[in-house]
């Protein structure tokens, strides 16, 4: 709930420190809705935490064009929001969204000048019939340059191989104490895969309430064998996993050294290369030899920047999804969701969790833009229609507008509770 907190925190700090820069009186600022814990009061400005940590808000004097017990006084009305120019309102509303904007950039420039876990540029594998094999890659292989440019980690081998489509392109490795030259032709599209090289098969991450999180599969687990076959490379496992499901299967794990037994029943699923055919899935993430790597003060503001613009564009194309109903509704998480995935980020480390929380912002900040009547979405598109206009939509529509929104974001709430709970009772199937 933390994480949660420091979200809604800057985008109602947006709202407020706006609307104290325009002149506006703020009579309340609250983290939470409903019954108050906790309250002090400073000038003119009451400071909350309420009940329920579901959002937050700020009270403005004649928000809603007049206020408490009456009307206002001259000197209020010259404060009131509702009397501010019009620009004047679209900046204190377009405020609290442009925060979360910010705050991911600031989480995100501080994970690259603090330092953040990146894949070493360690094969750990090297799948059959694809060019890599034909070039002569052995596991264990670790890639120092490409075509004469020194790499460290999987990203850059990534972004050369991206930039260079159907290229002939030389890899040096270092193959134990001798360097190997080894010529490969790019692949047109599909990178590292299509490549056919893969890096360390270490557990990165287990899915909450997987199959392989109750049995207690855990983060840098190294999965040893599975029903008495050795697994030597992750592909391996996952093969083995996909072709049965709902049938139990003992696993040998090794953990700090210590070999472990437990038993996991792979999930049947649809598989989501081949609609129509069902596979087993057991809930894990491929991990990778890493390293720590930061980035200078002046190269992580670039950096920053586009990485929020990298997650603004997911956020928005998975939205595009939904709607289109390319996504299913057990993608979508809620509140209970978030917490459980910000305390297993948390456990993670330092930079995942914090990068979860740059995009957790990034969502927020999307989210509260949409044009539904209620969010700032909603009000910035009726005072651009008021801008337009010359004058705003009478009382009544709003009122009627506001129903309309509060009734499409309660059933909002009410399904993604609904899906967090299904979830956790295991009735719709978790995130793949």
């Amino acid at each position: 709930m933390v994480a949660l907190g420091v979200l809604i925190f800057a985008h109602e700090l947006g709202h407020f420190i706006v609307a104290k820069l325009s002149g506006v009186g703020v009579l309340k600022f609250s983290l939470g809705f409903g019954k108050k814990l906790v309250g002090w009061k400073v000038g003119e400005t009451e400071y909350l935490i309420s009940a329920l940590p579901l959002g937050g808000y700020v009270k403005m004097i004649g928000e809603n064009g007049d206020e408490e017990g009456g009307e206002l006084s001259e000197a209020d009305k010259a404060r009131s929001f509702s009397n501010q120019p019009v620009y004047k309102r679209l900046a204190i509303v377009f405020a609290g969204p442009l925060f979360n904007i910010i705050l991911a950039l600031v989480l995100s420039y501080i994970v690259l000048v603090t330092g953040e876990p990146t894949p070493v540029a360690k094969v750990a594998e090297v799948a059959h019939g694809t060019p890599a094999e034909s070039a002569g890659f052995m596991p264990g292989d670790i890639v120092s340059a490409v075509d004469g440019e020194p790499v460290n980690f999987w990203i850059q081998v990534s972004s050369y191989l991206a930039e260079n489509p159907g290229k002939d392109v030389r890899f040096e490795v270092e193959r134990g104490e001798e360097k190997v030259d080894l010529p490969v032709t790019a692949p047109a599209e599909g990178g590292m895969r299509a490549l056919g090289l893969y890096g360390s098969a270490v557990v990165a991450a287990v899915k909450v309430g997987s199959p392989a999180d109750l049995a207690g599969i855990k983060m840098d687990d190294r999965i040893v064998s599975v029903d008495g076959t050795r697994v030597g490379v992750w592909e391996d496992m996952a093969a083995i996993a996909r072709a049965n499901p709902g049938r139990k299967l003992a696993f040998v794990i090794e953990r700090g050294g210590v070999m472990n037994e437990m038993d996991i029943t792979p999930v049947a699923m649809d598989d989501p290369e081949n609609p129509g055919q069902t596979v087993g899935m057991i809930g894990v993430i491929r991990g990778a030899d890493q390293m720590n790597i930061a980035h200078g003060p002046g190269e992580a503001v670039g950096l920053s920047l586009q990485r929020t613009y990298r997650m603004t564009d997911m956020i928005l194309g998975f939205l595009g999804k939904i709607v289109r109903g390319e996504e299913k509704a057990s993608n979508v998480g809620g509140p209970i969701a978030i917490v459980q995935i910000s305390e297993r980020q948390a456990k993670r480390g330092f930079a995942e969790f914090v990068t979860f929380m740059a995009l957790l912002s990034v969502n927020l900040g999307v989210i509260n833009l949409m044009p539904i009547p209620i969010l700032d979405g909603g009000v910035l598109f009726f005072l651009l229609l008021e801008a337009v206009m010359g004058k705003p939509l009478s009382m009544r529509k709003r009122e009627i507008a506001q129903q309309v929104g509060l009734f499409l974001l309660i059933s909002l709430m009410i399904f993604v509770f609904g899906m967090d709970i299904a979830r956790w009772f295991g009735l719709v199937e978790n995130w793949r």
